[in-house]
């Protein structure tokens, strides 16, 4: 058989993670508890964070989100950010290990309508390989892997899994390299940032979706987050720079 071209492999790769996905476990509708589909699916949950604006407290978009845990502790995460005010749209599927550590995720942005790019991303022994499509064409690229990273597609719901690398026992302020989807050569890549992340404590806060026992961390230069959970489900998240806050509206699963 002739082998595939390198482009048509890495789509039909693409392709038959995103099918592979897609049959998974739909949202379950408003106050019913998500219940697994299979025995294959040990927990599902999922959930709706609102936006507000940090300075007049108006709406500024919302993200909606579903996650399904497998028997060996991988969690898949699917998520559709509508960033209102700023007319982006984000889809994304992220899957992680049991600890959290990145395995593979796709993503596209559309901005006012327009598609800015798509990209497949997998991490593959010592290196992350990176397939992308946007105004500049094409490209596959293997970018090197540090020990610890964390890869960063810009969904609030899964900013508490970066925290999966950060080490409790030694505290303070951890620079952890962070591979940050965004527009690079006129399409969208992944480059390595040095970002840090801090543990600031545990709080009990309350949102629109109940009481939660956080844990709360600073993220890079202005960014705090509070998540939950063994699944570090999103409670609230503040990003300054861009006038943000998201907290949880609303949770279908387990607390």
């Amino acid at each position: 058989m002739t082998p595939l071209p390198t482009r048509a492999l890495t789509l039909v790769v693409g392709v038959l993670f995103l099918a592979a996905n897609a049959s998974a476990q739909q949202p379950a509708p408003a106050g019913r508890t998500a219940e697994p589909a299979a025995s294959s699916i040990v927990r599902t949950a999922s959930g709706v964070l609102a936006c507000r604006s940090l300075d007049g407290d108006a709406p500024c978009g919302n993200e909606t989100w579903t996650l399904t845990v497998q028997p060996d502790g991988t969690r898949t995460m699917r998520t559709f950010l509508d960033a209102g005010r700023d007319g982006q749209q984000i889809n994304t599927i992220y899957r992680a290990d049991a600890a959290f550590g990145f395995v593979e995720a796709f993503s596209n942005v559309y901005d006012e309508g327009r598609l800015l790019g798509s990209g497949y991303y997998v991490a593959d022994g010592a290196e992350l390989q990176v397939t992308t499509l946007g105004t500049a064409g094409f490209k596959a690229e293997q970018l090197p892997l540090p020990p610890k990273f964390s890869v960063l597609l810009h969904p609030p719901s899964l900013d508490g899994w970066h925290f999966g690398r950060y080490d409790v026992q030694a505290g303070g302020a951890q620079p952890v390299p962070t591979f940050v989807f965004g527009a690079v050569d006129g399409g969208p890549r992944l480059a390595a940032f040095p970002i840090s992340l801090q543990f600031v404590g545990r709080e009990t806060i309350k949102v629109a979706a109940g009481t939660f026992d956080t844990e709360h961390y600073h993220f890079g230069k202005d960014t705090d987050v509070w998540f939950t959970g063994p699944d570090r489900i999103m409670v609230r998240h503040e990003y300054r720079k861009a006038g943000t806050r998201y907290e949880l509206a609303r949770l279908d699963g387990p607390r």
